[in-house]
């Protein structure tokens, strides 16, 4: 993959603002016009949260016509409506991806994990070259996440279900208002990660992951990273 050396000025800002909050950051970026990238700790294994759920939305995107029926061993709490389903109740797997992508559901994923297999989702994770990433132990690299959101890119029918979710409060909020974004956020206790393809004319991958942070503080950083780096792809 060929990479390019960013001009100092971001790199040193983003080391800047990340150097004095807790946790560590990791920040990935990829122009997808010109395939170069560059990044800040982009190798250092993170924790991936929900946004390794995107690869069990790829390996579910060719069941999409089906539907499947929702058992009980699928229905997981947290995040997203499906989990409030009777077991027995016929779901199509456009909701499943749909409630995944949009509201990161649990039990949507439950379901696609239990269906299709560790193994067929890790298939997907292997032809993508995710030589760092960790499906059942949920860790990955900002690289990595890269190159999940450049397969993501070659297939536009899949936008639709990353884009307008109800977790609009982490890039999305350091872009400018009406930037197109399609996009994957990750959570957990010390977790607060993006990752997502800004589609402009000069589109470009942004993943921003960490892990130890504090949450008051991430929900800050994370846009102010984002606004740095949309400042110096559109000038660059």
């Amino acid at each position: 993959m060929p990479m390019e050396e960013p001009g100092r000025d971001v790199v040193e800002d983003i080391r800047k603002m990340t150097a004095t909050a807790s946790g560590t950051y990791a920040v990935y970026v990829y122009r997808l016009g010109d395939g170069r990238g560059w990044g800040v700790n982009e190798d250092e294994i993170m924790p991936g949260a929900s946004i390794l759920k995107l690869p069990a939305l790829l390996a579910a995107w060719p069941k999409k016509e089906e539907t499947w029926v929702l058992e009980k061993a699928d229905i997981a709490a947290g995040s997203g409506p499906l989990q409030f389903l009777k077991a027995g109740t016929a779901v199509t797997v456009e909701r499943v991806m749909t409630e995944l992508g949009k509201k990161s559901d649990n039990t949507a994923w439950r379901m696609i994990n239990r269906r299709l297999g560790y193994k067929e989702i890790e298939k997907e994770i292997e032809k993508m070259g995710l030589t760092n990433t960790n499906y059942r132990e949920l860790t990955t690299t900002a690289a990595d996440v890269g190159k999940i959101m450049r397969k993501i890119h070659e297939k536009p029918d899949l936008w639709q279900y990353l884009e307008d979710s109800v977790y609009e409060d982490r890039i999305t909020l350091g872009l400018p208002g009406g930037t197109r974004l399609v996009h994957k956020v990750g959570t957990d206790a010390d977790v607060w990660a993006d990752a997502g393809m800004v589609v402009t004319e000069k589109p470009f991958v942004l993943v921003i992951m960490n892990k130890g942070v504090k949450h008051d503080e991430a929900v800050e950083l994370v846009p102010r990273i984002t606004r740095v780096i949309w400042e110096y792809e559109s000038a660059t």
